[in-house]
């Protein structure tokens, strides 16, 4: 190490380069103890006191960067003082030196035992001697950052600079144009405007943001920082109500601006004003709701042509009124009055355009007090509800009841001491005509359903203010829709139905539920249908479990008429939605307690008898299966190897038991002891049975076992199964010879299976498959066989996946199948396109831009084939541009990439033509 003398610190100032090394160099010097920072300044007094300002400049810029370099904690505030003293002094300097004045200030502030004192003498000094805005871009940026960091860390020192601080954070703050800096100072001035009082500052201090709005900015293409226009005007308006003071311009600049032409201003404008709500004390902005209201009624009342201005306008005045009820009652109420004074009158008549844009104020008004609005919208309603003289028709009243409906959602989501306070006597005269309503629309010839939407919304969503007399009512008429086939209103009756259980359970089963299920069998398969579905959610309360469950199972495994099997079906289906939508404790217990998989066996006996078999098998083997995934490893197992002995894999309801009972066992679970007679006995029914439907079941069954079974164990079963399977292969190749068709459906999906797993049979199979593709009689089959590979089957379970098969499959295909597609070979060409089908984008995008790559780099070494006084021109540019190929990652574009330069390099060389 040399001696820090005037002439190190002389010949580092002559270059950029050396100064960098230099710095590194003294800041090793000073953390080694070797001299410490009042030296160096010794030694830059030269440079730093020079008449010459590009010399301070250099001199003043090599000091800041060491202080930049500096651990946080070497400096100590004695120091620190003296590094404070000297860049206080600087500020007053040629406003070239102020760039580096600047970014030394920033490493200063940033040292740990900077004192508060020397802060306010830096900024004091800054405020006094220059301004933020004759600064660069990039430094007025550091000055922001360095500006949020000590108003952050110094909140008591700075607070005792009073104004000084507030009005020289302002003067750096006015007149800043660049989006950047903008999104910076938006970003960090709400929390200092709430933290330091503003005093006689405030609307000095809101001007400064005011001018900016709404903001006009339409961000550069290509721009990195990725600033928008919407993040902008977001942060500008937290800025315009940081502090309380600032209500007396804000809410008038919105509403100033809200009159312009202009979609965004108005959209900003109003968000603004919502903003305002949030943030202004509801006493000050009382005086002002009267012209704030003016101004949202232009918006909404009709109503603008813009959806986005209207939502917008709504969302402000719903602000307003839920922060008036929050903070004074009576205030929500004046303005409610204000807001009920302009709408009543509007709602009573239905046919009025202004009918729709009174509603919606009507739902904003309860935000305030909601039973307040309510009570008083509600009387109006039934004014023309109960006006026998000039009945509403039923699109009036479907408009009038969906209305209702949204505010008894608004009023039943307060707690029940809110809303219970709503007048009975309304509640009761609104239930009894919604009541009559759905009594009279009972005949698929007069049939409103739209109206009857409404209308069982309404009683969803106000059911706890349902009294006793009108839910008699409503019972006896729900009975009576719940049997009717024609009504298309299954999601609205099992949402009121699981509501009403929640709240009557008793009364619901005595006067609804049990009336429906006495009848059950005489109801028509539609009906039962509908049923299912509106009694289901009721199974997970307890007072209507047991109830349902029986009715389910009774209507799956009773017996009924030849003519009557579909209701089997229909409850089969239930069975199974409630079987995969509740928890498998539920499905476990279940099992327990009813020994459904037993009765799910038996079913499957007697399914020969029925209209489409199939379809009833493949509902069985669904059930079958999620109770099996619901049973602990262990039961899965027994219950599995219990069933799997009695099972005769030759006839078609047992391979759906079998797919039901093993298709879906946990794959821990391992069948070594049956693989060989499973595997023998599905392939002999995929060959011989003519249900293709239920060989579809037995090759997912055979593509799931071999997808599992135990090969790498090759001292047990593991290479027993190995050569049990190896065998199989075999023998359907050797079937294939004798064109069984079969044989490739068979061999596809072990293929699938084996290929998923990554195991290496799966290589001997595609080889075969590749093979057959030119066959003139099994070409289709097997170009088909690549499609099941391909394809995804949802209720196909494989356990076992090996991570990137389907990278692994595609490069194996694509060198077999390569030669063929080149002579553009029919079934070798669709077999690729099931197979690119199958391939993830990233992998296709490589191996295309690969392949591209190799045919350009081929191309060129055969250019090197032409006449050499043709090529000796290019050969220079030639071999520069393919030097980038060589570090190419792929090695088959490196070897490409070799020959093609080195053919170029040779071009013109002695004993070449």
């Amino acid at each position: 190490m040399a001696p820090l003398t005037a002439a190190i610190i002389e010949e580092l100032l002559e270059t950029d380069i050396d100064l960098e090394e230099g710095v590194e160099q003294i800041v090793k010097d000073l953390t080694s103890h070797f001299y410490d920072i009042g030296e160096l300044c010794e030694k830059l007094q030269t440079p730093l006191t020079s008449t010459s300002v590009e010399r301070r400049v250099q001199g003043t810029l090599l000091l800041t960067r060491v202080l930049a370099h500096l651990p946080k904690d070497m400096l100590n505030s004695q120091q620190l003082n003296v590094m404070v003293e000297f860049y206080a002094a600087r500020l007053k300097d040629h406003h070239n030196v102020i760039p580096a004045v600047i970014e030394g200030i920033d490493a200063l502030v940033h040292m740990d035992h900077m004192r508060g004192v020397d802060v306010v003498k830096l900024l004091q000094s800054f405020f006094i001697n220059t301004t933020c805005q004759s600064q660069l871009r990039s430094d007025r940026f550091k000055l922001f950052n360095t500006f949020q960091y000590l108003s952050e860390r110094y909140v008591s020192e700075l607070k005792l600079m009073s104004g000084d601080f507030i009005y020289g954070i302002i003067s750096s703050i006015d007149g800043e144009r660049d989006p950047r800096n903008l999104d910076l100072i938006f970003s960090f001035m709400p929390g200092f405007i709430a933290t330091y009082p503003l005093l006689h500052l405030s609307e000095e201090m809101f001007e400064i943001f005011a001018c900016y709005f709404p903001i006009d900015f339409t961000p550069s293409p290509g721009d990195p920082s990725s600033i928008t226009r919407d993040d902008l005007s977001a942060k500008l308006i937290k800025c315009l109500v940081a502090s309380p003071d600032f209500i007396e311009w804000a809410i008038p600049l919105a509403l100033e601006k809200l009159e312009s032409e202009l979609i965004v201003a108005k959209c900003d404008s109003l968000e603004l004003l919502y903003q305002s709500a949030l943030n202004f004390p509801c006493d000050r902005i009382e005086a002002q709701f009267e012209t704030i209201w003016l101004a949202l009624k232009a918006e909404v009342f009709p109503g603008s042509e813009h959806t986005t201005v209207v939502d917008a306008a709504l969302r402000a005045l719903s602000c307003f009124l839920e922060q008036a009820a929050k903070a004074q009652i009576s205030i929500s109420h004046n303005y409610q009055t204000m807001l009920l004074g302009t709408i009543l009158t509007h709602l009573s008549d239905v046919s009025q355009r202004l009918f729709e844009p009174a509603a919606r104020i009507a739902i904003a008004c309860l935000s305030g007090d909601s039973i307040f609005a309510s009570e008083k919208i509600f009387g109006t309603f039934l004014l023309k509800l109960n006006d026998s003289s000039n009945p509403l028709n039923n699109e009036q009243c479907l408009s009038v009841y969906t209305i209702i409906g949204k505010m008894f959602k608004i009023i039943c989501s307060h707690e029940p001491s809110i809303y219970n306070n709503l007048s009975a006597d309304l509640c009761e005269q609104i239930h009894r005509h919604v009541g009559n309503t759905l009594n009279a629309n009972d005949n698929e010839d007069n049939c409103n359903q739209d109206l009857m939407r409404a209308a069982i919304i309404i009683l969803t969503e106000s059911a706890p203010l349902i009294n006793e007399e009108n839910r008699a009512l409503i019972y006896k008429v729900l009975t009576k829709l719940l049997k009717l086939d024609f009504l298309n209103l299954t999601n609205e009756l099992r949402v009121l139905i699981e509501r009403l259980g929640i709240l009557q359970p008793n009364e619901l089963q005595t006067k609804c539920i049990d009336l429906c299920i006495c009848d059950f069998d005489t109801y028509s398969t539609c009906v039962q249908k509908k049923m299912f579905e509106y009694f289901l959610p009721l199974v997970k309360q307890s007072s209507f479990t047991e109830l349902i469950v029986n009715l389910l199972l009774q209507q799956a495994f009773g017996s009924y008429s030849t003519s009557e099997k579909d209701k089997h079906y229909v409850a089969l289906q239930a069975l199974s939605k409630l079987l995969q939508y509740q928890g498998k404790n539920f499905v476990k217990e279940l099992q327990y307690e009813k020994c459904l998989i037993a009765k799910y066996v038996n079913l499957a006996k007697n399914v020969g008898t029925f209209y489409f078999p199939n379809m009833f098998l493949a509902e069985i083997a669904v059930g079958l299966s999620l109770i099996i995934r619901s049973l602990p490893v262990a039961e899965q197992y027994m219950v599995a190897t219990q069933n799997l002995a009695k099972l005769n894999l030759q006839e078609t309801s047992d391979i759906y038991v079998a797919q039901g009972l093993l298709g879906f066992l946990h794959k821990d679970i391992r069948l070594d002891d049956h693989f060989e007679r499973l595997l023998d006995d599905l392939t002999q029914f995929s060959m011989t049975s003519d249900d293709f439907e239920a060989r579809d079941v037995a090759h997912h069954l055979l593509c799931s076992f071999v997808n599992k079974i135990d090969y790498n164990n090759n001292n047990g079963n593991g290479k027993n199964n190995r050569r049990i399977l190896k065998n199989k292969i075999q023998h359907l190749i050797e079937l294939t010879k004798e064109e069984k068709e079969s044989a490739i459906d068979i061999l596809a999906w072990f293929a699938k299976g084996l290929t998923m797993r990554g195991c290496d049979e799966a290589g001997e199979i595609l080889e075969e498959l590749v093979k057959l593709l030119e066959h003139p009689t099994l070409g289709y089959a097997a170009c088909e066989a690549f499609n099941i590979i391909s394809s995804k089957y949802p209720h196909l379970h494989l356990p076992i996946i090996k991570f990137l098969y389907k990278q692994k499959y595609f490069q194996m295909m694509l060198t077999k199948l390569r030669h063929k597609l080149e002579t553009y070979c029919e079934h070798h060409l669709q077999a690729f396109l099931y197979i690119l089908r199958a391939t993830p984008h990233a992998v296709l995008k490589l191996n295309i831009e690969n392949y591209v790559r190799i045919a350009v780099l081929n191309l060129m070494y055969d250019l090197t084939k032409y006449p050499t006084y043709l090529l000796l021109p290019h050969r220079m540019d030639v071999i520069l541009e393919l030097a980038s190929a060589l570090d190419d990652p792929k090695r088959l574009v490196r070897n490409a990439a070799v020959r093609a330069r080195n053919s170029w390099y040779l071009i013109g060389a002695p004993g070449t033509e």
